[in-house]
């Protein structure tokens, strides 16, 4: 089946070789922060790798200087992030979406919250060596529901899973590397080389092998956390706390947390 490639406007889709798809995040006016739309067109340019029996790994990436700034918080607070959930009730774009490719997140820039949380969603990270990671939603009140806590609690020791979630400060590319959260970092110049070689050596070997194995894998090691999560959001959200963060936000000053 070889379906019309998508005509979207904040995704950009083109095909690096036969067996490869790349899609970029094109909002560079925002950081490459997904709102409802990039979300509805990022679904639908998955949708169409899916069906393309040649497609067996997905490069995903950012325009610009950055991958991606996260959800788009005017968007976020206008609503309690409703519009923000993709079709399958994720967090983030691609969170819960059934998909068998292989998909690569090639970080050209940083990648905070939900941007951090999409590049997790992906099967490998390649990182510029520049590239900084965080996931500040408890700076704001929030919580990483776009996936971030079962992918941090599987991929690395629990001491830094907690003091990611729990500071929401920075983490070097050459950390995240040795803690094996990255397969990779390179310089700027040589990032999409890296990841096309990458997605060469996975194309090399036997599709329908190398999907039921990262299938059987992610199964193996993702705890589903969607109730909890929903019940810890709306007490979150009817606290005293998250109201005095959407003011925050509103009038751009440091919110004054009381705990309630």
């Amino acid at each position: 089946m070889n379906n019309p490639q998508p005509n979207t406007q904040l995704i950009r889709c083109d095909r690096p070789t036969m067996h490869m798809a790349r899609l970029t995040l094109h909002r560079p006016g925002a950081s490459n922060a997904y709102n409802a739309v990039m979300i509805a067109e990022l679904e639908q340019c998955l949708n169409w790798c899916e069906q393309q029996p040649d497609i067996r790994t997905v490069l995903l990436t950012g325009s610009g200087t950055v991958f991606c700034g996260g959800a788009d918080l005017q968007e976020a607070f206008t609503d309690g992030g409703k519009g923000l959930i993709n079709s399958h009730g994720g967090y983030n774009p691609l969170q819960h979406l059934p998909r068998r490719k292989i998909w690569i997140a090639v970080l050209n820039g940083h990648a905070f919250g939900g941007g951090l949380e999409l590049a997790l969603e992906c099967d490998f990270i390649v990182a510029a060596e520049q590239v900084k990671i965080a996931l500040p939603e408890v700076k704001h009140g929030l919580l990483p529901l776009g996936g971030a806590i079962s992918q941090l609690a599987s991929r690395l020791p629990v001491s830094v899973a907690r003091e990611m979630l729990l500071t929401g400060e920075t983490m070097e590319a050459a950390r995240a590397l040795a803690l094996g959260l990255f397969c990779q970092v390179t310089t700027a110049e040589d990032l999409l080389e890296s990841a096309l070689a990458l997605a060469a050596r996975l194309n090399r070997n036997a599709p329908l092998a190398v999907q039921a194995c990262n299938t059987l894998l992610k199964q193996a090691l993702m705890a589903d956390l969607r109730q909890q999560s929903a019940a810890e959001l709306e007490k979150l959200q009817q606290s005293e706390d998250y109201q005095e963060s959407l003011r925050a936000f509103a009038e751009q000053r440091r919110p004054n947390w009381q705990g309630k």
